[in-house]
C-alpha cells in the first residue's frame, strides 16, 4: 500500500505543480517572443539606416566606376600607342640599316673602283715610261 499512496501523492502535487509550471514556462515563451519582436524593429532600423547610408554612397562609387573606365580606356590607348611607336620604329631601324648596308657597299665598290682606276693610272704612267703596253686582266 504505500506504493499506491505513494504515486496517489505523487499525482496530487503533479495536478498543483504542473498548471503553475505551464503559467512560468507561457511567461517566459512571453517574454522571449517580445524581446525578439524588439531585436527585429531594431534590425530593420538598422537595415533602413544602412540602405540609406549605400544610397549616400551610390553617386561617388558611380564616379570612381566612371573614372576607373576612364582609366582603363587610357591603359588600352596607350598600350596600342606603345605597340605601333615600337612597331615604327623598328621599321624606320630597319630601313635605316638597309640603307647604311646599300651605302657601304656602294661604297666599297666604289673604293674597288678607285683602286683599279689608280692602279690602272699608275700602270699607264709606267707603261709610258717604259713604253710597255698595258695588260688587261
Amino acid at each position: 500500500m504505500q506504493l499506491e499512496q505513494f504515486f496517489e501523492s505523487l499525482s496530487y502535487i503533479c495536478l498543483k505543480i504542473l498548471p503553475m509550471l505551464g503559467v512560468v514556462l507561457l511567461i517566459y515563451l512571453i517574454i522571449m517572443v517580445r524581446n525578439l519582436i524588439i531585436c527585429l524593429k531594431s534590425a530593420a532600423k538598422t537595415l533602413d539606416e544602412a540602405n540609406m547610408q549605400l544610397r549616400k554612397l551610390d553617386v561617388p562609387l558611380h564616379t570612381v566606376g566612371e573614372i576607373s573606365k576612364s582609366i582603363d580606356q587610357v591603359h588600352e590607348l596607350t598600350k596600342e600607342s606603345l605597340k605601333s611607336i615600337s612597331l615604327s620604329l623598328f621599321q624606320t631601324i630597319s630601313a635605316l640599316k638597309e640603307w647604311l648596308m646599300n651605302l657601304i657597299h656602294k661604297d666599297g665598290k666604289n673604293k674597288e673602283f678607285e683602286s683599279d682606276v689608280d692602279m690602272s693610272a699608275d700602270e699607264a704612267d709606267a707603261s709610258s715610261k717604259t713604253n710597255v703596253p698595258i695588260q688587261d686582266e
